[in-house]
């Protein structure tokens, strides 16, 4: 699809029908009809919290809104790789996401007391074995390993659905290892 449009085909700022959207800038859920039309159909919409353009084309929204939610208490270097995966999927790189999300699985396993050089699998099983995710979710775990295998070792892309499990995935083991633990430390200390 050819997203490439005249510039002089925009229409001035003014009214237009009212959009809701999650604003890829601000990740607030907003609505509004200010902004500019174009010729062939495209809009772009003037987020009413931050002031920043989300530009739409059909279905596509440019830049995209952040997937997962932030997370308090990490490492930096964990806050680092899962910041990297939102903002990866965010930009539509839905494979890179999914690499990304692995080398987390891999970051929260070492930080969490794994020797670091394991397998991929050694670090899934320590996180089992150490009870830092619920019983039932070690199959969860398992998906997601066969999914990072899947996009490293064979020619297959990634999907947005694919990519929205990951995050959720990620993001719910880091809010149990991380936050909960954080909001609670008298009791984790015992």
């Amino acid at each position: 699809m050819d997203l490439r449009l005249n510039w002089h085909q925009w229409q001035s700022l003014g009214s237009m029908e009212t959009k809701e959207f999650i604003c890829g800038y601000c990740g607030k859920d907003v609505a509004t009809q200010h902004g500019y039309h174009h010729n062939q159909g495209s809009r772009i919409f003037i987020c009413p919290n931050c002031g920043l353009p989300s530009f739409f084309h059909s279905a596509i929204q440019s830049p995209g809104p952040m997937m997962g939610r932030d997370v308090q208490g990490l490492p930096h270097d964990i806050e680092a790789v899962y910041k990297e995966i939102r903002d990866t999927a965010k930009g539509g790189s839905l494979t890179a996401a999914i690499l990304l999300g692995r080398k987390l699985i891999m970051h929260i396993a070492v930080g969490a007391g794994a020797e670091e050089g394991k397998s991929f699998k050694q670090y899934i099983d320590y996180l089992a074995k150490e009870h830092y995710i619920p019983p039932k979710a070690s199959k969860l775990l398992d998906y997601m390993r066969e999914l990072g295998n899947e996009k490293n070792h064979e020619i297959k892309l990634g999907t947005p659905e694919e990519v929205q499990r990951l995050v959720k995935f990620v993001e719910s083991l880091l809010y149990f290892v991380y936050e909960l633990e954080a909001e609670f430390p008298e009791k984790t200390e015992e």
